[in-house]
């Protein structure tokens, strides 16, 4: 995938290509300002939980038993990271990459333009300190650049599709991230190209180590850049809730 923005956010997170469970678990927080926070069988309510004990901002993070595999709270420039250390390893290893594409692209990225824009000065303003000037405002309505603390877990109707239109983009450009650092484009996608579907998630699990559920997103988009293999329709349907 060569969009500019992906490659942009590939170099950003500083990470080795298709990295194992332990290497994903050491490397993290060496290279990002990112803790790790491992919970079996994570709740929206345990990492809340977790949040308030430490004196730490949750941001509207809800207090339920709603499970999650992973779960991303950012502010100030650093990350808190959540996740169900009793997944399965391929599970783990894709909520942690998820939850990093997150950080870097809902957080990071966005901290680091506006600051090459406005300089030192909006800082307080990103981090929810200070409201912002006018001419702040307006740079960061436009550049779409939140403030104050961010939250990531996906937001679902009953029928478990993501409640906004914002909040798919946000997960399909997640995924797209952490799949392009476990399963590179250029490395997966001669694997699926001219073969059935289902042997071509096999081949996606198989080689890259991801969750089946997420190499059946995984072929679909990357099929879905393949003129010949293109369905009529193709429906994004996000991965598993994390």
């Amino acid at each position: 995938m060569t969009e500019a923005w992906l490659q942009e956010a590939v170099k950003a997170c500083r990470l080795p290509s298709c990295p194992p469970l332990s290497d994903l678990l050491k490397k993290i927080g060496m290279v990002l300002p990112i803790r790790l926070v491992a919970m079996p069988r994570l709740t929206c309510g345990m990492a809340r939980d977790w949040l308030d004990s430490k004196g730490r901002a949750h941001g509207g993070l809800p207090r339920t038993s709603r499970r999650l595999h992973g779960c991303m709270v950012a502010h100030a420039g650093r990350g808190i990271l959540f996740y169900d250390d009793q997944d399965e390893a391929p599970q783990q290893r894709f909520t942690l990459m998820h939850e990093v594409a997150h950080f870097v692209l809902d957080h990071h990225l966005p901290r680091a333009h506006a600051l090459r824009a406005l300089g030192q000065d909006i800082l307080p303003v990103l981090n929810g300190e200070h409201a912002p000037a006018p001419h702040q405002s307006l740079f960061l309505t436009l550049k779409r650049i939140p403030s104050g603390v961010q939250v990531r877990f996906i937001e679902r109707t009953a029928s478990g599709d993501p409640c906004t239109g914002k909040a798919m983009e946000a997960e399909l450009r997640a995924d797209l991230l952490a799949f392009e650092l476990l399963a590179p484009a250029r490395e997966a996608l001669p694997l699926v190209r001219d073969c059935p579907w289902r042997d071509a998630e096999e081949r996606l699990a198989s080689r890259f180590g991801l969750p089946v559920t997420e190499a059946r997103a995984y072929v679909r988009l990357l099929l879905a850049r393949e003129p010949a293999r293109r369905p009529f329709f193709l429906k994004f349907t996000p991965t598993e809730e994390r």
